[in-house]
């Protein structure tokens, strides 16, 4: 719903070992080729001795085991998506550490195998990781990373099409005490439509398999996601407050505003909300006399005697750009009035106002309108 606000104011990458011999009778080229063919045969002979006399290592047989941060079951405490939020937005991550140990093969490296696995793996329409869940128009996408101490390969990645493959690699090492590793996976639920309301149940379990390489067999380790969630998605939104503010800017001095472009005169005003727990909340102003105005000085109305001016707001004390009246998320100028999600309840977002020149100036009474518009994202 569009909103009014009223001014009315005034002024950055061999050499070869070669024996020439003469035996009596023999051509000298011949005796040439044979003594080296021999040289070199004997050679050969030392090189295979060499390579197959020692015995070969073999690698260990080695075995991991799960430690913790299995059976996640994840509960949404502040859940749902702002009335604007674009499809595709998503919710923090729900993340659970997983800690496993494997010995160490004091002869080789190792590869270790961990297979995720989705079921039930219905994919969300258009997406390659996104899953269903049991409320309509919200999905749920895992994602593994490391964790502390952990280097295992190619991460983060997301369980797409069902089935994610993660490969930490092992140096060789003592079998005791082997290396402790921390995967991090998380769930995180997006936005599939709008208007969502539901009590959340059910996601697809997430299980975890265990392969060596070199190893024949698998080791279930059970479920990182138990498929049980709690919590409930609903439409979040703020309601405005102030409706229709005016901001009383103090007179301008003709005097101050020597050029173009300088400034005069304050004034303040708040604008209030009431705002749904989880909510983030933007805003866009619009020149309600020139509504394609996308600078940040706001035109004078028709009924203003003064000219040469028009009037600035700051948002943290920085002049905000005008845009289109629209709550669409990434509206031309938009602007987030909160650094993070609303607690839930009363919000202020302050405002100042001033003069700024913009030609030659006759003094008289001026006013300007603007509207703001939210967006709930």
């Amino acid at each position: 719903m569009n909103q009014t606000m009223n001014a009315d104011i005034e002024l950055t990458n061999a050499s070869c070992l070669s024996v020439t011999s003469n035996f009596s009778g023999a051509s000298p080229a011949l005796s040439r080729h044979t003594i080296m063919w021999k040289v070199f045969g004997i050679f050969l002979l030392a090189l295979a001795q060499l390579t197959f006399g020692a015995p070969e290592a073999h690698a260990a047989t080695v075995s991991c085991s799960s430690q913790s941060g299995l059976n996640f079951a994840p509960m949404l405490d502040t859940s749902g998506f702002g009335r604007d939020a674009a499809i595709g937005g998503n919710t923090p991550n729900y993340s659970t550490p997983v800690t496993f140990n494997c010995q160490g093969d004091p002869n080789a490296d190792r590869d270790i195998f961990l297979d995720f696995q989705a079921s039930p793996a219905t994919l969300a329409p258009g997406y390659t990781d996104v899953f269903a869940t049991n409320v309509s128009g919200v999905g749920v996408r895992y994602t593994i990373s490391n964790g502390a101490g952990t280097s295992c390969k190619s991460l983060p990645v997301t369980v797409a099409t069902g089935t994610r493959t993660v490969t930490c690699h092992q140096l060789q090492q003592a079998a005791s005490p082997g290396q402790t590793y921390t995967l991090t996976v998380s769930a995180q639920f997006v936005k599939l439509a709008n208007s969502i309301v539901g009590q959340l149940t059910t996601i697809p379990v997430l299980s975890l398999t265990n392969r060596i390489n070199n190893q024949g067999g698998s080791t279930l380790w059970g479920n990182v996601f138990t498929g049980s969630a709690s919590g409930a998605f609903s439409t979040l939104t703020c309601s405005v407050t102030t409706p229709s503010v005016t901001v009383p800017v103090s007179s301008a001095n003709i005097n101050r505003l020597t050029s173009i472009g300088s400034t005069d005169g304050t004034g303040s005003v708040n604008i209030g909300l009431n705002c749904n727990a989880g909510v983030k909340a933007y805003m866009t102003l619009t020149d309600a006399t020139t509504p394609s105005n996308t600078s940040n000085t706001l035109t004078l109305a028709s009924d203003s005697v003064a000219t040469g001016v028009g009037f600035q707001l700051l948002y943290n004390d920085n002049p905000v750009s005008f845009g289109p009246d629209s709550a669409v998320a990434g509206n031309l100028n938009q602007f987030s009035v909160m650094a993070s999600p609303a607690a839930g309840g009363p919000v202020n977002i302050p405002f100042t106002a001033r003069f700024i020149r913009t030609g030659a100036v006759t003094p008289g009474l001026a006013t300007a309108n603007a509207t703001f518009t939210m967006s709930y994202q």
